[in-house]
């Protein structure tokens, strides 16, 4: 009776099925049908448009970035959190997310994110902030902030996290106060021309960068180069050796197309980390720029790849020994040439 009742009202709003009058003994099994189906389509709308009112929730925060070096964020690195809503969400103003860092609370401004469902927010840290436990994001942390976080329908969205709070996350610390820096200090081409002042093919050039005040050390992850001008072509020059001193060695084997009449010069942005940590701790820090060490078109270091270097040759020769006695060499003494 309860469905006859409720077809009969449904007959009155759909064209063409006896709406105006009509009562439910007169609706026949056909009519039902169309008007199960009308039901079934009005009902999806109804929620659809409830889905479009219902207020966006948060459903997942993480935090985005990872510290260049090892675990911990230093002075000047940025932090970044990604709050992730059930529906896309549009940001007026500036939104703001409250990170714990040891004991004290910092703000991580709205970035980005405006018409999706992940907004970014972002902090970077200052010379106070030290946290050896890893950041902490706590339930309230979401705040307006003057601002808005909307669905398209216009509802605000729930600013409390709930169960996708963060408690201190290890591998995201943070160390403030910058350790010591390493500089570079000089910059020397150490090598030289098997035949006058020109590199021929199959020839190394080699760089020396020397760094102060601290030894420095080149760790697993990455590979680190020198950046060589030669003529207008620009050669990388490979990380050699030197770790745990304060002068790192580099290496570029002069290729058959290389030409340079003027000598090798190195820029002030030629060395590159690539993916390489230059510091044996986390608070050493290493400047990649050359600033003044850079040089210019160093004569005795021309290139010509066409030419093929010359075998090497004796120039001379010498005792380099002397005998544990006087002058004369007893049984078992070495003699060294």
């Amino acid at each position: 009776m309860h469905l006859k009742w409720t077809l009969s009202r449904l007959a009155r709003a759909v064209p063409g099925l006896g709406g105006g009058g009509v009562n439910s003994a007169e609706i026949q099994p056909s009519s039902e049908r169309r008007l199960v189906r009308a039901a079934a389509g009005l009902l999806a709308c109804a929620c659809v448009a409830a889905a479009q009112q219902a207020a966006p929730t948060v459903s997942a925060v993480a935090l985005s970035s990872s510290p260049p070096r090892q675990s911990t964020y230093q002075r000047g690195e940025t932090i970044r959190v990604a709050v992730t809503f059930t529906a896309a969400v549009t940001v007026t103003g500036s939104p703001q997310l409250a990170l714990t860092i040891g004991s004290a609370t910092r703000q991580a401004g709205y970035e980005s994110g405006s018409g999706t469902r992940t907004l970014t927010f972002a902090y970077v840290p200052v010379r106070p902030d030290t946290d050896t436990n890893g950041i902490a994001i706590g339930a309230s942390a979401l705040a307006l902030n003057g601002g808005t976080i909307r669905n398209q329908a216009g509802t605000l969205a729930v600013l409390g996290l709930g169960p996708h709070a963060l408690g201190n996350q290890a591998g995201h610390e943070v160390r403030g106060i910058r350790g010591p820096e390493a500089e570079v200090s000089s910059v020397t081409l150490t090598s030289r021309p098997v035949s006058g002042d020109t590199y021929g093919a199959g020839e190394r050039i080699e760089v020396a960068v020397g760094f102060t005040p601290l030894a420095v050390t080149v760790e697993a992850g990455g590979q680190p180069t020198v950046a060589l001008t030669i003529g207008s072509a620009t050669r990388q020059a490979a990380f050699l050796g030197g770790n745990g001193t304060r002068t790192l060695t580099f290496g570029y084997v002069v290729q058959a197309a290389d030409l340079d009449s003027d000598g090798v010069s190195i820029g002030a942005g030629a060395l590159a980390h690539n993916g390489a940590s230059f510091h044996p701790e986390f608070n050493v820090n290493v400047l990649s720029g050359l600033g003044s060490h850079t040089l210019t078109h160093q004569a005795n270091h021309k290139v010509d790849g066409g030419a093929t270097a010359p075998p090497p040759t004796v120039t001379g020769m010498a005792v380099a020994s002397s005998p544990a006695s006087g002058d004369t060499y007893g049984a078992g003494e070495r003699i060294a040439v």
